[in-house]
């Protein structure tokens, strides 16, 4: 079965839930990016592994942020909070994802971190161990769908990984609101994105004053919450408007309160009005299609 994947054809402006099973256990995509790509904080259950080649940009990982640039390796380990904003350029991404709960019919890789000393919450988020994962990224990609070539290799990548760790970092660091994490608050973000809502509401949900939880989010996050609920806001704009709706329908449907609120939101994230965003798309789709 195919794991490899070109991710460069359509917008990735959020997190999609990646299908894994048995005999695809693992994927790779690879992006390139003709048009800005802003990823807010997110999380998922597989480990992500990000090899970045002359990218302009930031990536975000657990409220650290990187400026992109030259050849750089990420590890974002599951349940992790992270962001990214990556310009257009000639450069390249490859996304490399693992669902630990498929590889175990195989390999138990947070065992296999244990036998090499480290724990999976304490490998570095950014390693100098570009080349050694690129070369075992690239066989992967040649040797597409063959489990029997493609599971030692990935092996060896932990091995490679576990050399690199923070054996002093604090583990709880999917840091929690009282009654209720920060994952917790993503989640609920992304489900009620499209209505009103107030910093009043959200900082009752958590269980703080308006106060505390403004300094505590952005403590953790490194925005506010209203920078980080427009970036949601923005990111399911942009899929919408690749998908064909106007203007004023992806307006009514993101929470925004009028028209020109949202195009003024959309250009001070984006760089592009939302029509101009939609025409781009709609050019990178059909030249696709050619």
């Amino acid at each position: 079965m195919q794991c490899v994947y070109l991710g460069d054809n359509l917008p990735n402006s959020f997190e999609e839930q990646l299908f894994f099973s048995k005999e695809m256990p693992y994927r790779i995509h690879i992006k390139h990016f003709q048009s800005e790509d802003i990823v807010p904080l997110h999380y998922a259950d597989s480990i992500e592994i990000l090899l970045c080649d002359g990218l302009r940009g930031e990536i975000v990982i657990n409220a650290n942020r990187f400026p992109l640039g030259g050849k750089q390796l990420f590890i974002i380990p599951p349940y992790t909070i992270h962001a990214n904003s990556i310009y257009p350029g000639n450069g390249v991404m490859y996304v490399f994802k693992i669902s630990f709960h498929e590889m175990g019919q195989y390999l138990l890789l947070e065992n296999y971190l244990k036998v090499c000393g480290c724990r999976l919450d304490q490998l570095l988020y950014q390693a100098p161990a570009y080349d050694e994962v690129f070369s075992i990224v690239q066989f992967l990609i040649r040797h597409d769908g063959d489990l029997k070539l493609c599971l030692p290799p990935i092996l060896e990548l932990f091995r490679i990984l576990s050399s690199y760790t923070d054996p002093q970092r604090n583990t709880a660091i999917h840091s929690q609101f009282k009654g209720s994490s920060l994952q917790e608050l993503i989640t609920w973000t992304n489900r009620n994105y499209a209505r009103k809502i107030t910093i009043e509401e959200v900082a009752k949900m958590t269980g703080y004053s308006k106060y505390y939880f403004c300094s505590h989010f952005k403590a953790l996050t490194g925005m506010t919450y209203m920078n980080y609920l427009n970036s949601v806001r923005i990111s399911h704009a942009c899929l919408m408007l690749s998908q064909g709706e106007s203007v004023q329908t992806v307006c009514r449907n993101t929470g925004f309160e009028n028209t020109s609120h949202f195009i003024q939101m959309f250009k001070r994230i984006q760089h592009v009005t939302p029509h101009q965003y939609a025409c781009q798309q709609k050019k990178l789709i059909q030249e696709h299609k050619e």
